[in-house]
């Protein structure tokens, strides 16, 4: 299959990125976007950067983000004890557990806030 301006392009840009990146030598660069642009197939181009890492910047990774549905630990067991708490007021004093359920919302609505940095 016949190569187009697009599919050198790109090899182009590959190159650069790695000559940028010390890779490659000025005459190596050159001697590759050289033979980049007078490529005629598209089989002619992978051998032009078949020696060179896939990722050409591997210091502009980013670390993953915090996912934001992690629950903490602290909120785990929070839930945990004002459960326990309700079932025992409800149960022995016959107290409906609306003041935990009150704790429980100003607490996780004071946790979404905190969590932005």
């Amino acid at each position: 299959m016949r190569a187009g301006d697009e599919d050198r392009q790109r090899v182009v840009e590959q190159l650069g990125t790695h000559f940028a990146a010390g890779r490659l030598t000025i005459d190596e660069f050159d001697d590759r976007v050289v033979r980049a642009q007078a490529a005629v197939h598209l089989d002619e181009l992978p051998a032009l950067t078949a020696d060179l890492p896939g990722d050409p910047s591997p210091q502009q990774r980013t670390r993953p983000e915090r996912s934001a549905t992690r629950i903490p630990p602290v909120l785990v067991l929070l839930v945990v004890l004002l459960l326990a708490w309700s079932v025992a007021a409800t149960v022995i004093y016959r107290v409906p557990p609306l003041f935990g359920l009150f704790l429980l919302f100003v607490f996780i609505r004071h946790m979404r806030w905190s969590w932005r940095w």
